[in-house]
């Protein structure tokens, strides 16, 4: 049986595209218009809630202009004025970032927008000394200065080297490092500075110079050394508590203060007072171990009028502190006003001190039974008398005396030409 020959089958439809991601597919048209509104919305979303705030913040700024405060833990130097606002930097532990925010409504509240509180005369500086725990923290700083502030004080003095040896900030002096004299987890100088500044507040820096028993403890040079070369003096029997004392006869104990009185300065401190530029209590015995120079007046004078001398060519602003009774007893040994390139005297003055007659500068005083400003105005002539062509300071011994004796004191002072005028409470 023949087969018939079919030939090839041909079948034809209409065409039906059943690609969904075709190009030309109804279901990605939909899908792609969806998408472009998706993102228009999103776009205008993030130009309205980002773009937006820039360009007003712009707009702010051209008509009121602002500017950041420096953070107080910056090493560059200080500004002259202290009207902007402040900014607090908070750091984290859990990440290397650094977060910065501005607190204006707390600064607000400083001095960047409130007249000082008026006490004193407008052209009088009052300056007040601060317990020795105001330097442990930033937080303590602000609290003294602000302390400050509300009793209408415009300067405080903080105390930087203690009688110790022990400095209370942070020192670039590597022989202050190298003694134990500083460590690096203090606060720096430039940051007290700028916390006090938040309160319109200056610092006035008080460094204890030759009583000092720690960079004589670890250094032999700037020490007392015995006349054989090998041993250290101390001030009493070790078993006893005996110190070691800077030697003002050797220059690496001027060397040592000097460069410490330069970093104060140049770190914003207007004014640097000098203390405890005495010598120990010696024995007759020790001029023996020594040598004859300790026991010799004249060479003693000029010894410690040299190492206050090399401080303030380094730090011009840095004056000797003087008690004024002392002066009168002929007791003051680094006050040589003919010798010392310092220009200003601190000089203590305290009445209750005084009740008999006294001399200086080959003129006599007789408080006897004068009243309070009498009193004070002859103690304070007789301070400038002593003191010669130096400017004196007048610290006012306020231990015991209520606000309104020193509201009158600081009076009666500035009425005389005091424009500086210091307060130890």
């Amino acid at each position: 049986m023949k087969h018939k020959k079919k030939g090839r089958k041909i079948y034809t439809y209409q065409a039906r595209n059943r690609r969904v991601f075709s190009d030309y597919h109804p279901v990605r048209s939909a899908i792609g218009t969806a998408v472009t509104l998706v993102l228009i919305g999103v776009i205008g979303f993030v130009g309205y809630n980002v773009v937006g705030p820039i360009v007003t913040r712009l707009h702010q700024e051209e008509l009121n202009p602002t500017a950041t405060a420096e953070p107080y833990f910056t090493e560059t130097p200080p500004l002259e004025t202290a009207s902007e606002p402040a900014e607090t930097v908070i750091t984290t532990s859990a990440s290397a970032t650094t977060a910065t925010t501005f607190l204006t409504t707390e600064t607000a509240e400083t001095t960047t927008t409130d007249p000082f509180p008026v006490r004193f005369a407008e052209d009088v500086d009052v300056a007040y000394l601060v317990a020795e725990d105001a330097l442990q923290s930033l937080d303590s700083v602000e609290e003294a200065a602000k302390k400050c502030r509300e009793n209408g004080y415009r300067s405080m003095i903080l105390p930087l080297k203690l009688s110790s040896g022990k400095l209370q900030y942070a020192s670039s002096v590597d022989k202050a490092l190298a003694c134990g004299a500083s460590n690096e987890s203090q606060l720096t100088l430039r940051e007290i500075v700028n916390a006090a500044k938040r309160y319109n507040v200056t610092c006035v820096g008080q460094i204890s110079t030759l009583e000092d028993h720690t960079f004589p403890n670890y250094f032999m040079e700037g020490s007392y050394v015995f006349q054989d070369g090998t041993t250290r003096w101390l001030d009493n029997n070790p078993d006893e508590g005996g110190q070691p004392w800077l030697n003002p006869f050797d220059a690496a104990s001027a060397d040592y203060l000097a460069g410490i009185a330069a970093e104060i300065q140049k770190s914003g401190f207007t004014q640097i007072i000098c203390t405890g530029t005495i010598f120990p209590s010696f024995y007759h015995s020790d001029a023996d171990l020594l040598g004859n120079h300790i026991e010799d007046p004249a060479r003693r004078k000029e010894a410690l009028v040299s190492v206050l001398n090399r401080i303030s060519d380094v730090a011009p602003t840095a004056g000797l502190y003087a008690d004024l009774f002392a002066v009168s007893q002929g007791n003051e040994e680094a006050f040589q006003p003919a010798d010392l390139r310092m220009a200003s005297v601190y000089m203590e003055i305290d009445p209750g001190e005084f009740t008999d007659s006294f001399t200086v500068a080959d003129q006599r005083f007789d408080p006897g039974t004068l009243a309070f400003r009498e009193k004070l105005e002859m103690l304070a002539e007789a301070a400038r008398i002593a003191s010669g062509a130096h400017e004196v300071i007048p610290i006012i011994q306020a231990a015991g005396m209520s606000e309104a004796d020193i509201d009158n004191a600081v009076a009666i002072l500035s009425e005389n030409g005091f424009k500086k005028i210091c307060l130890h409470k």
